[in-house]
């Protein structure tokens, strides 16, 4: 079994891009969300736009990253998984180099990262970084740098843990939803079930008791629960 993770405001306590973004960024960076909140962008567009307003050395990130704070909760939950045989990935339409830092940080190096792909910036932007987008999708219905319905479709059992806006596409399809937020709000709005949880002490708990049913048991996925 697969388990596919968010990770700002999911792992993270908070959305780092936007942390970023609110330290270091020009002021028009907002004016690009309003763009976005409103669809008259993408969110890939509003993500490459935004890092690209970006004014900050390599080392000033890096320190700045280092004070992000994750759920307490996520290290222990990491372990569960290795220990139960579960794989786990984390999926975010956030930015992979912020994502590592805020892990490395805490000594998690080895779970795979599909997110998009923080670059040094060019001529062309005329800025210090930019963005790559190595999972995106020209089908994808939310207009993500980080299709997530395409990175999780080739897995049949499989689990995904989320909070956000960058998670309502995904849930439609997850086999097993795990969701808190506006996530949660919005599989109540749409009738999909799901395992409500405050942190990843929450999450592993209900897994816990999943894996505990022998397989026999135990159907191919288990049954969805509602708020």
């Amino acid at each position: 079994m697969q388990v596919f993770c968010d990770f700002d405001g999911t792992i993270s306590k908070e959305d780092v891009t936007d942390l970023v973004l609110q330290r270091y960024a020009r002021p028009e960076w907002r004016a690009i969300e309003d763009q976005w909140v409103s669809g008259k962008i993408t969110s890939a567009i509003c993500m490459q736009r935004q890092i690209r307003l970006i004014e900050a050395t390599r080392a000033e990130l890096n320190a700045f990253l280092d004070t992000v704070e994750i759920d307490s909760d996520f290290i222990a939950f990491n372990r569960f998984c290795d220990n139960a045989g579960l794989g786990l990935s984390v999926v975010s339409d956030g930015v992979d180099y912020f994502i590592r830092r805020v892990l490395r940080r805490h000594q998690i190096t080895s779970i795979p990262v599909i997110a998009n792909r923080l670059r040094e910036g060019d001529e062309l932007s005329k800025s210090a970084y930019d963005l790559d987008f190595p999972a995106i999708s020209s089908g994808c219905n939310a207009g993500s740098g980080v299709c997530k319905c395409a990175v999780v479709s080739p897995s049949v059992d499989y689990i995904y843990i989320g909070d956000g806006r960058s998670d309502f596409c995904v849930s439609n399809e997850a086999p097993v939803v795990f969701a808190k937020s506006n996530l949660a709000d919005y599989c109540r709005s749409r009738g999909i079930e799901f395992f409500p949880y405050d942190s990843f002490a929450d999450v592993q708990r209900s897994l816990a008791s999943i894996l505990s049913i022998p397989s026999r048991r135990r159907p191919a996925l288990p049954v969805k629960k509602s708020a």
